[in-house]
């Protein structure tokens, strides 16, 4: 008998997976990496200025059995099983702001 075991980092990866398609699909560019010696994690750049871009991974909530995203630093962005409201804040955070 076979048992298939879903790691952690394949989870996180099918996380960003989903943030991912989200995020192509409103014009952002995300580049994953998954290298085995570390978590995955998805790099998002404004496509007008992609100076302006941000680290997110996909990790469990310490609270709690549930996945989020969150930033490079630590910060929680959005849970999981909302990729939509995570691209919308990523948006506003890497939004390129012209003062008039």
């Amino acid at each position: 008998m076979s048992t298939q075991v879903i790691s952690d980092a394949e989870t996180a990866l099918g996380h960003l997976e989903r943030l991912t398609d989200e995020l192509r699909s409103r014009g952002w560019t995300v580049e994953v990496a998954a290298h085995a010696d570390r978590r995955p994690s998805a790099l998002v750049a404004n496509p007008a200025m992609r100076a302006l871009n941000e680290n997110v991974i996909a990790a469990r909530e310490r609270s709690d059995d549930g996945w989020s995203y969150f930033y490079g630093w630590g910060e929680r962005i959005a849970p999981c099983a909302d990729p939509s409201a995570a691209a919308t804040a990523l948006a506003r955070v890497l939004a390129a702001h012209r003062d008039l």
